[in-house]
């Protein structure tokens, strides 16, 4: 029985100055900022999972505490799917995308945190894996008034030295030939082994898209992320017929029906999304078994605290994912909050064997890295 549920927003101010083509267009900031939620039950085990939060933590929390608890105390924690449905369906008029898919989703990665504890096995193993490793490829290429070409190549250059045979770089904030002089800059240092991805961040319009990916095609790019607003999905099923770079997206929609229209009307060629904001594992579960079905990769996202990558993680290995998104850049909040140290090996992300989760939240570390406001 859930006996109570606890939230915590958690902030980081140590960020650097990094930023994609939304913030420097100055239509969108991300703090370093998650909602994390605590269920307690009352034979005493305890889950932990993410929410979405970049600039939203208070509204999250409200969401959670206020209107999704009630509706969960006392109940059976192991009836997940039962209250997934429930959260879903009593949040209907307000809710299906954003802050409120949001709240679920850390509600439901804690929900099988603690499955997993009970039943003393990983998650992904609940979900029927059996894939150990994931292959991850690092996004950085972030914009940076301290980073000109060469520090660039640097940092491209470290992640391959790491082992990593994928990377993703940032583009949409400054002029077409400037962003593709810094992707023929990192091909130089990187060589032709390594796969180059970039992310545009939902930035530029259908034609600047078109334009831009025909330029990524005579660099043999991997994939191109999110080129446009998440809503035109007919537009991006235009760019995904008319280019020969495969389109990836898009990470900012919600819940098995958007995924759905998204795959339906052809509007991606590599389907994205994140445990912390689509509905949580159960939903991400959902979605990657549609794509299957439909014949579409799944690459999971990946941009914010621990708790997240590592739920993205288990549900990569459990659908049999071929790339997990991973990041870098310095985050206590993906590498402080647990005991345990995040394992890579040669370029791999591995699974953890332990149950639920996998990691154990460090003591303290709700209290110092809570929000100032």
């Amino acid at each position: 029985m859930i006996k109570d549920i606890r939230t915590y927003k958690l902030c980081y101010e140590g960020i650097n100055d990094e930023r994609d083509a939304l913030a420097i267009k100055g239509l969108a900031e991300h703090p370093m900022e998650i909602v994390v939620t605590e269920i307690e039950t009352s034979d005493g085990y305890v889950g932990y999972g993410e929410s979405l939060a970049y600039g939203c933590s208070d509204a999250v929390q409200v969401t959670i505490e206020k209107i999704l608890k009630p509706l969960l105390l006392k109940e059976d924690e192991e009836l997940i799917e039962y209250l997934w449905d429930k959260m879903y369906k009593a949040t209907l008029r307000f809710g299906r995308r954003g802050i409120a898919i949001a709240g679920i989703s850390g509600v439901d990665t804690g929900l099988w945190d603690i499955m997993g504890k009970k039943a003393k096995k990983p998650i992904y193993k609940l979900l029927g894996g059996s894939k150990r490793k994931v292959r991850a490829y690092i996004t950085g290429g972030y914009y940076s008034e301290k980073k000109d070409l060469e520090k660039l190549r640097d940092e491209e250059a470290y992640y391959v030295k790491m082992g990593f045979k994928g990377i993703k770089v940032k583009i949409g904030a400054k002029s077409m030939e400037e962003d593709i002089e810094r992707l023929k800059a990192i091909r130089e240092v990187v060589g032709e082994d390594v796969k180059i991805a970039v992310d545009a961040n939902n930035v530029y319009t259908f034609e600047e898209a078109l334009e831009m990916g025909r330029r990524l095609e005579k660099l043999g790019i991997w994939f191109f992320e999110e080129p446009i607003q998440t809503d035109y999905l007919d537009l991006s099923a235009r760019l995904a017929e008319e280019l020969e770079v495969p389109i990836a997206g898009y990470e900012t929609a919600y819940t098995r029906w958007e995924f759905y229209e998204i795959m339906r009307k052809r509007a991606v060629d590599i389907v994205q999304t994140d445990v912390m904001w689509t509905g949580g594992i159960s939903e991400m579960m959902k979605i990657g078994n549609m794509a299957k079905v439909m014949g579409y990769p799944l690459i999971p996202h990946y941009s914010a605290g621990g708790i997240s990558l590592i739920g993205n993680l288990h549900v990569a290995a459990a659908l049999n994912s071929p790339w997990i998104e991973m990041h870098l850049r310095k985050n206590d909040l993906r590498d402080k909050i647990f005991k345990e140290s995040i394992e890579i090996d040669n370029g791999h992300l591995v699974v953890p064997d332990r149950p639920g989760l996998g990691y154990t939240i460090r003591d303290g570390v709700f209290e110092e890295y809570k929000c100032k406001s």
